[in-house]
């Protein structure tokens, strides 16, 4: 969602030099729909104190390469 897994591991594959794993840690874990009603009301701080949605622990540059290969992979099947 937001500072996790996922975008974390992009982040870290396009532009390792903008992530601090060193200050990584997991926010709210809570599915999205579930978080959703609240964060239309008040925003991401309202559902986590640290701002982050998700989990970074194990987020990885290689992980981000694979996840940025099957969204082009997608896009490009879709045109």
């Amino acid at each position: 969602m937001h500072a996790g897994r996922t975008e974390t591991s992009l982040m870290l594959h396009l532009r390792p030099e903008s992530v601090r794993l060193d200050r990584a840690e997991p926010g709210n874990v809570a599915p999205l729909a579930e978080l959703w009603p609240a964060m239309r009301e008040g925003g991401v701080r309202v559902v986590s104190a640290n701002g982050v949605l998700g989990d970074p622990t194990g987020a990885s540059a290689i992980e981000g390469r694979q996840i940025l290969q099957e969204l082009i992979d997608g896009a490009l099947q879709r045109l």
